[in-house]
């Protein structure tokens, strides 16, 4: 096992799975379409089965359509926007992690940049972050990296470029140990919380990604996510509960 220093401290680069980026951005844009398609077509089928009548649907029409032209006119706007900002490239050396835009621009994220928590209520400097997002029943939970820039908190974003206007990152999830590593080496005056290498299955001594460990918590994920399948099915069909 080759022992990185700052003297021999690698570059790696994202780099393609067009198969899963192909896969992805069709069932992206085939639901996309179809949404935009519905808001169409919706009132047009109103009519074909007799809910609604030809006179009716023609003045309803002339207030509906002008608007959702509009909206998808704004959405267009709003994705060329965020096309200009969209990362392509990702790479990472003994500076930093560097984001390639899709405009030629770089925008780096340098270890000489990041800075001591500048918040008393947070003891590390790199630590994880999460947002509880609503499915249902249960809440996902979505985990990031944050670290400190300018005296203000900054999530780091660098699993993967944009899959709509580059590619999805084979190696996306090893991105994440080479930057860990980074700090330690670079900027051993930064506390890292324990729970970084824990939550992104980075061994902490030495900063392999843990696949094993990985996979055996995609497979427990799947496990409870049946387990919640099943419950809502005993509670739909039999109006009891299997596990309380």
């Amino acid at each position: 096992m080759i022992v990185f220093t700052q003297d021999n401290f690698p570059e790696i680069k994202s780099e393609p799975n067009w198969i899963w980026t192909w896969c992805i951005r069709v069932v992206f844009f085939l639901l996309f379409g179809s949404i935009v398609l519905l808001f169409y077509i919706t009132p047009v089928l109103f009519c074909i089965d007799g809910t609604i009548e030809g006179e009716r649907l023609f003045a309803f029409g002339i207030s509906y359509y002008p608007i959702v032209i509009w909206l998808s006119y704004v959405a267009i706007r709003y994705l060329k926007r965020l096309k200009s900002k969209a990362v392509r490239h990702i790479t990472e050396n003994s500076k930093g992690v560097f984001f390639e835009k899709i405009n030629s621009a770089v925008e780096p994220l340098l270890y000489s940049q990041l800075e001591i928590s500048s918040n008393d209520n947070i003891v590390y400097d790199v630590f994880i972050g999460s947002n509880l997002i609503y499915t249902g029943n249960p809440n996902y939970r979505q985990i990031f990296l944050n670290v400190f820039l300018k005296g203000n908190e900054q999530k780091v974003h660098f699993l993967h470029p944009d899959v709509a206007y580059s590619y999805y990152a084979r190696n996306s999830r090893l991105l994440r140990s080479p930057f860990i590593q980074g700090i330690t080496l670079f900027r051993p005056d930064l506390r890292i919380a324990p729970n970084v290498y824990s939550e992104f299955s980075i061994h902490p001594q030495t900063f392999e990604f843990d696949k094993r460990g990985h996979l055996a918590a995609i497979v427990m994920g799947i496990i409870i996510l049946i387990f919640i399948c099943i419950e809502w099915y005993m509670k739909y069909r039999f109006g009891d509960s299997l596990l309380f």
